[in-house]
Formats: structure tokens, C-alpha cells, sequence
């Protein structure tokens, strides 16, 4: 599968996952993004804490499924934050 991050960079993805944002006292804070690339790296993202939890969560889930479904996928519209 192939992911825009930016104007110019594509990038072949093996496998994305979409997690809530813990920092470990047990409350969620947001949503996460991980991308695992064809060279193994991991790419991690964050939404931006301006989009509330219900939002950032269903459009990750929207954007891993458009992923899945048509193998490709522009992430350059997502309002998020590399970690």
C-alpha cells in the first residue's frame, strides 16, 4: 500500500494501526496513528488535540479503511503531528 505524507513523499506501508493515546495514568488523551513501513520503521502520529476524540477516531478508522480498501491513500489532509 502507498501513503502521501507530504507534497512529494510516498511511502510503501505494510501496516497501520489505529490506537487511543495513553500516556499511562488510564485516561485517553487522543488518537494515535502507526505506520509501519516496508523498511520496518514505524512512523507515529497524533491527532491534534483542536479535533475531539469521537472525530480523531472515526477518521482514522475512515483513512485506514480507504488504505485498505483502494491500496493507496493521501494523509496530507489528516490534522495530526508526527510523535
Amino acid at each position: 500500500m502507498r501513503v502521501l505524507f507530504g507534497e512529494g513523499i510516498v511511502k510503501e506501508v505494510e501496516a497501520v494501526e489505529v490506537k487511543p493515546l495513553d500516556f499511562g495514568d488510564g485516561q485517553i488523551a487522543g488518537t494515535q496513528i502507526d505506520f509501519t513501513l516496508s523498511t520496518k520503521d514505524q512512523v507515529k502520529f497524533i491527532y491534534s488535540q483542536n479535533v475531539p476524540i469521537e472525530e480523531s477516531g472515526q477518521r482514522a478508522i475512515d483513512f485506514v479503511r480507504s488504505l485498505y480498501t483502494n491500496g493507496y491513500a493521501d494523509f496530507t489532509h489528516e490534522p495530526v503531528e508526527m510523535l
